[in-house]
């Protein structure tokens, strides 16, 4: 079954979290087709303001990059006039009522695609540790410090609730639509490097799972675990004999030219989805700055990564097997770096946000996700099947 949405005649949805660096591309394209409305729930009367912009027309409205808290504020309007597709960032922590009710489900991990269909679990391998302390003073790392025994301990309960919740599901429509990429954010000029191995990804990432796919044993687990242990671990030869640039220890915020400078002083990128498997755009960044990864590989997505990229097991490798495997990337590093510099144009264009609307356009007409974009043998789901029945293999 296709649909008769027309991207072009779409109401985009968006707010200010939707100003964030991997969601820059896409907003640049749909303003430039005067597609966006920004949402903004500060007050009652914002939220009486966005009721009526939304009532005024009848086109299909897509959210975009909500926050859990602005989907709730929301929910009421979008329930009395339907018509609306999501877009989440983190599908797993958005409010599944949204799920339930929105036309398609657009999502930009394919993870969430297989979860979703019963064909792979969020968390595969290695398990979060069962309890953490807070990386940095911040009152959410504290929080989820302290929420995480509560949310174990009720874990079967929920458990329980979300076997429920998926029993009396209604089908979702999924599509896929990857995190894109554009060239305008992508410094090409050389720089001398400065650093072997260097990590500006975060080490702390906790969520409220609210999906009833995913484990409720998972609320509050640090799933950044894996990048955590891994750049602990190569700081350890941090001269001796490497130059190990981590951001942990500058922690300050960084304008994007800066951070892109950073990453081209550096050999290798440090760089995993986590444990949840989340192909971040992180991955293509890097690639497309022309720096080779250590790290994890994704399962799905991203079908040239293994080009870029040095694999370990960030949650298995010991510190001496660690030390032979730097020495093994420094060695391939010429190899790695040129794999990334030959693929910059063909990611710059695979990623490109106006093809992948394209994409999405086709995806919601019945058309299947186009050659390129995942790996050979992933269990494609297809874009109009109904809950977990109709699956292609590719």
């Amino acid at each position: 079954m296709s649909s008769d949405i027309q991207l072009d005649d779409c109401i985009w949805v968006r707010s200010k979290n939707g100003e964030i660096p991997p969601f820059r591309p896409l907003m640049r394209s749909l303003e430039q087709r005067g597609q966006v409305v920004s949402l903004d729930i500060a007050t009652a009367a914002d939220l009486q303001r966005f009721r009526e912009q939304i009532w005024k027309s009848d086109r299909h409205v897509i959210l975009q990059g909500l926050l859990a808290k602005e989907l709730n504020a929301i929910q009421p309007v979008m329930a009395d006039r339907k018509n609306f597709s999501i877009m989440p960032i983190d599908w797993w922590s958005s409010p599944f009522w949204f799920s339930q009710h929105a036309t398609f489900n657009i999502f930009h991990n394919y993870n969430g695609i297989m979860v979703r269909s019963s064909r792979a679990s969020l968390v595969a391998g290695s398990y979060p540790p069962w309890f953490y302390l807070p990386q940095r003073r911040l009152e959410y790392e504290i929080q989820s410090a302290l929420l995480r025994p509560a949310a174990l301990l009720t874990a079967p309960l929920v458990e329980l609730i979300n076997w429920r919740r998926r029993a009396t599901a209604t089908p979702a429509r999924m599509v896929y639509f990857p995190f894109p990429i554009a060239e305008v954010d992508v410094p090409r000029n050389e720089e001398t490097p400065q650093h072997d191995f260097t990590s500006m990804g975060a080490t702390m990432g906790t969520w409220l799972m609210r999906d009833p796919y995913v484990p409720a044993s998972l609320s509050f687990a640090n799933l950044y675990a894996d990048r955590q242990r891994l750049i602990n671990l190569i700081g350890e030869f941090d001269g001796r004999p490497y130059r190990v640039f981590d951001r942990r220890r500058n922690d300050k915020w960084l304008p994007w030219e800066e951070l892109t400078r950073i990453i081209r002083q550096s050999q290798f990128m440090v760089c995993t989805g986590g444990l949840h498997r989340n192909s971040i755009v992180k991955f293509l960044e890097y690639a497309c700055l022309g720096v080779p990864m250590i790290g994890s590989v994704l399962p799905f997505e991203y079908p040239w990564l293994d080009l870029c990229m040095v694999a370990v097991d960030p949650m298995r490798i010991t510190s001496a097997e660690l030390k032979v495997r730097l020495a093994e990337a420094v060695e391939q590093y010429p190899t790695l770096r040129r794999n990334c510099l030959a693929v910059r144009d063909t990611l710059l264009k695979l990623y490109h946000p106006d093809t992948l609307l394209d994409m999405l356009q086709e995806q919601m007409s019945g058309g299947p996700v186009r050659p390129g974009y995942l790996k050979d043998g992933v269990q494609r789901v297809s874009p109009t099947m109904e809950g977990t029945r109709k699956v292609s293999l590719s």
